[in-house]
């Protein structure tokens, strides 16, 4: 197989998000109970992540909205959580392990890396900067680029024709998707005529569908690219 290109996904796929996400908010409950909301843990935990799929894990506002939802709207409650969730998150912006020698591998292959995501562009620069990965990557697609998600192929096209500007030449089967969703990712990319690699490591929920290769762990991908 000639692999020229590999777009990744990032949240699930280079970081485990979800872990991130739900140790962040479980600290965010515990320093609002501490601060004087009158609801259980488990609960309050529950809740909020409801909100938080609701308005979407990305959201600025979840926690305001929460508190305004169960009617116990306090400035003080709001700072805490915000406070707390955000302490505990940089813990856990960290690549899974073997991210960073993998990536260095697939750069001494000349192999162009780009980020593709459905996640705000700060937000997703934060992680990268976060986790010490930013330079190896040529260039990140995020959800402002196309004021669309990777299911419609917007941001993928975007990535193709970017990386045209690199490589003129390059075919659609040179490029490589890696993504923890075979839906959000890897259908996509694959209707454009992109190789595709499923991230099994960071799948979170079954689906069924067509991929080219499945990765048990990211250190896959080097022996794939070697084929």
């Amino acid at each position: 197989m000639k692999i020229r290109a590999i777009l990744f996904d990032l949240d699930n796929t280079l970081v485990d998000f979800m872990q991130m996400k739900e140790e962040a908010c479980k600290a965010a409950v515990q320093a609002m109970i501490d601060a004087g909301l009158n609801m259980n843990e488990k609960e309050a935990y529950a809740r909020l992540m409801l909100t938080y799929f609701t308005l979407g894990l990305e959201s600025d506002i979840a926690f305001t909205e929460f508190l305004r939802e169960i009617g116990q709207f306090e400035h003080k409650i709001l700072a805490a959580a915000i406070n707390n969730y955000l302490k505990i998150k940089t813990g856990f912006v960290k690549p899974y392990p073997g991210v960073e020698h993998v990536l260095e591998k697939l750069r001494k292959k000349d192999l162009i890396l780009v980020i593709a995501t459905d996640a705000p562009k700060t937000k997703a620069y934060q992680r990268l900067l976060m986790m010490g990965i930013e330079p190896y990557f040529k260039f990140v697609v995020g959800f402002e680029d196309t004021n669309s998600k990777k299911l419609t192929g917007l941001p993928l096209l975007l990535a193709l024709e970017l990386l045209r500007k690199e490589i003129p030449d390059i075919a659609t089967s040179e490029i490589l998707m890696v993504g923890d969703s075979i839906s959000r990712d890897l259908s996509p990319a694959g209707k454009l005529g992109f190789k595709t690699a499923h991230a099994k490591y960071g799948q979170r929920e079954n689906e069924t569908g067509t991929v080219d290769y499945e990765l048990a762990s990211l250190q896959d991908l080097i022996k794939l690219v070697d084929n």
